[in-house]
């Protein structure tokens, strides 16, 4: 399955831009095209001024051409906007309606406090990554996947009941929830603990901890929600468990040119790795070295690193998450 978190798509062909330099030459050909076909005898005097930047024939082109451009990056922008994998915000929030999901609020807000405060809302990645997964949720548990769909979305199932009255009469009743716990609910993993006995563990991730462990109460919610029999499979037998962390420390050394210009931003690169161990802090998750050297190196003004910790990836079961403890960055500037 593709994971929005660590997996990339290049943007897709039809919405590739053609930049402003590039598109100059194509409007010359066809101002000089069509001047050729309506006035022959200015041709060759149309080609000699836009050979000349300084003409406003020419200027006039470039502006075209600059303007042209700025128009398709828009329009592209909100084509990609109807794309699942790139739309953000509120745009975002109509495109996982479509599968049945809502962006969930993560911390309440108070409109009558001074200042107001806003409530914390659920990240476009995550909002993202459980839209992903709604299509493998739509009936029961069952699947590795739809096990992680119905623990991501704890509670939000209605309960469905289905009466008959009177002879020939069938009333299907959906009773929807007043309030969920599916906002605490960072990750979910499933596997089957004794192969062809039906028992199944399921470890869950939690957003109310910086460590991911979920308290007592949250485990007993999934429980009682992922048993519930129009939920989990009628031969499953399932075990909720808390996942725990991997713990890592990002220890390293930057190295770069005592210079006017070669000044380090440590702080644009702790933000980057910060962003970078959030998001691979799932159930089953990697902290790549690679990546770590990538993002530690993007800078130019950064000449070289050392990396202390990790010395090694750091990969997670179906059980785990990788925590990072601290990111801890110093500066030598070479002679």
């Amino acid at each position: 399955m593709f994971n929005p978190l660590t997996d990339r798509l290049p943007v897709p062909d039809a919405l590739v831009v053609t930049g402003a330099t590039a598109r100059l030459p194509e409007l010359k050909q066809a101002l000089i095209d069509e001047v050729t076909r309506l006035r022959p005898a200015d041709a060759a005097g149309v080609v000699a001024t836009l050979e000349n930047n300084a003409e406003m024939l020419t200027v006039l082109l470039q502006a075209m051409s600059q303007v042209i451009t700025t128009r398709e990056r828009r329009a592209n922008w909100q084509m990609l906007q109807m794309l699942l994998l790139w739309a953000e915000g509120s745009n975002l929030d109509a495109r996982a309606a479509d599968a049945g999901i809502k962006r969930q609020v993560i911390t309440a807000g108070d409109p009558d406090a001074i200042p107001p405060i806003s409530p914390e809302m659920e990240s476009d990645d995550d909002l993202r990554f459980r839209s992903l997964l709604a299509p493998y949720g739509f009936a029961t548990t069952g699947s590795r996947t739809a096990y992680r769909f119905h623990a991501m979305t704890l509670g939000e199932k209605p309960h469905v009941t289905i009466d008959s009255e009177e002879a020939g009469v069938v009333t299907l009743t959906y009773r929807f929830p007043d309030s969920t716990q599916a906002a605490k609910v960072r990750d979910a993993s499933a596997r089957v603990l004794e192969p062809g006995t039906g028992k199944v563990g399921i470890w869950i991730l939690s957003r109310e901890a910086d460590n991911g462990v979920p308290g007592t109460e949250l485990v007993a919610a999934a429980q009682q929600y992922l048993t519930r029999d129009d939920v989990a499979l009628e031969t499953d037998i399932i075990t909720v468990y808390p996942g725990q962390p991997l713990e890592y420390t990002v220890h390293a050394t930057l190295h770069g040119k005592n210079t006017p210009d070669g000044l380090i931003d440590a702080e644009a690169i702790r933000d980057a790795l910060d962003v970078y161990t959030r998001n691979a802090m799932r159930l089953e998750g990697r902290i790549d070295i690679s990546m770590l050297y990538y993002l530690l190196q993007k800078p130019q003004t950064v000449t070289s690193v050392d990396l202390h910790e990790p010395q090694v990836s750091v990969v997670a079961d179906h059980t785990q998450a990788p925590y990072c403890t601290g990111i801890e960055l110093e500066v030598i500037y070479d002679l």
